[in-house]
């Protein structure tokens, strides 16, 4: 395909999705959109804190925009073990309302309890996936010794990977 072919192809397509985006059809006007090579590629937010900062995830969104695939939030939630299956459902609610909301913006949302650490938990689930464009921390849990070797583990197998890991600095406020 010439230049000139190609630039015409984008700007229908770019076109397309506008008209689509305008008719309230978000997921249609994406789906014109995502033509790239990262695609169907996610950028991985991982975070331990009880709420999500709206700051690290429009960070993680505007990455996700600068490089061309989805977003993917894996959340995990700090509770004992005999307290796991009656504190989920307790947050089940508000868990599936928060999931749907991002839903409708092509965000995956996955809500994980357990006591161990943050690294470990993000290791076993994205450790063997090709679909991970780069990682984003929002804040790791207190630097314990198990916990800052997982840390450890985690960067390094993400690194040989060749997936890029970044790590947000705290909150701004005082």
């Amino acid at each position: 395909m010439s230049a000139l072919t190609t630039l015409f192809k984008k700007l229908e397509e770019s076109m397309t999705a506008a008209t689509f985006a305008e008719a309230g059809e978000l997921e249609t006007a994406r789906q014109f959109l995502k033509t790239n090579k990262n695609a169907h590629k996610r950028v991985l937010l991982g975070t331990d804190k009880p709420e999500l900062e709206t700051r690290t995830i429009s960070y993680a969104l505007h990455l996700c925009q600068r490089l061309g695939g989805g977003l993917e939030i894996f959340h995990m939630l700090r509770m004992p073990g005999n307290k796991t299956a009656s504190g989920l459902n307790q947050k089940k609610e508000p868990l599936a309302s928060l999931n749907t909301a991002l839903r409708k913006k092509g965000v995956v949302y996955h809500p994980v309890s357990g006591l161990g650490c943050l690294a470990d938990e993000v290791l076993r689930h994205a450790g063997t996936r090709r679909d991970i464009l780069c990682v984003v921390f929002d804040a790791l849990e207190p630097d314990g010794a198990s916990c800052r070797k997982a840390k450890e583990n985690m960067i390094t197998k993400f690194q040989a990977l060749q997936c890029p890991v970044v790590m947000c600095a705290g909150s701004a406020r005082a």
